[in-house]
């Protein structure tokens, strides 16, 4: 069994690298690791497994559109060069390059703003808020039910009957906080 890298696959193929990569990780094409951590191909078997699991592209060239679909006209480049709005819209609602570019570099900048503010401890993911108030009312709820039996160690002369109407009003107190927290979701 001859093992070859992704890219020597691509070649022996006659497709792009991108191709066989892509085949890779859909799971059109088996590899192995090599020792070395790389992803190897078996090169006596990847030709019929990219036959039997690759669609054959029918036709050469840009799809046509489909029936009622116009295509728009492009504005030409002298056009747009001349434009005094750099920023604003095309005719066909695509964003110029500098509008594009801009867009992104300001998402950019707020995500390094919420990666520092994270990193400075300004902001916490809200699954670890969620699971420290778990935490919190978890423990609330074990020591308001433990209240009788402190209350049974340290009054003695407290009979079974106080104990047990006390242990039912801790839990019907309880009851009636889960109730208005599910009425709030």
């Amino acid at each position: 069994m001859a093992m070859i890298t992704r890219a020597e696959a691509a070649r022996a193929l006659g497709v792009t690298k991108e191709a066989v990569y892509a085949a890779v990780k859909t799971g059109r094409l088996t590899t192995k690791t090599g020792v070395d951590g790389r992803v190897l191909v078996n090169s006596e078997t990847m030709r019929d497994e990219w036959a039997r699991n690759t669609q054959k592209r029918v036709g050469i060239g840009p799809k046509q559109p489909g029936p009622g679909a116009e295509r728009p006209v492009l504005r030409p480049f002298s056009e747009r060069q001349g434009s005094r709005d750099r920023l604003g819209r095309t005719e066909e609602g695509i964003p110029e390059y500098d509008e594009s570019r801009a867009r992104t570099e300001h998402l950019k900048a707020e995500l390094l703003e919420l990666e520092r503010k994270q990193k400075e401890g300004l902001l916490v993911k809200a699954e670890e808020i969620e699971a420290k108030w778990v935490e919190i009312v978890t423990l609330a709820r074990t020591k308001i039910l433990g209240i009788p039996t402190k209350a049974k160690q340290r009054i003695p002369d407290l009979d079974t009957d106080a104990i047990t109407v006390l242990d039912d009003i801790v839990r019907e107190t309880l009851e009636d906080l889960a109730g208005e927290a599910e009425e709030e979701d």
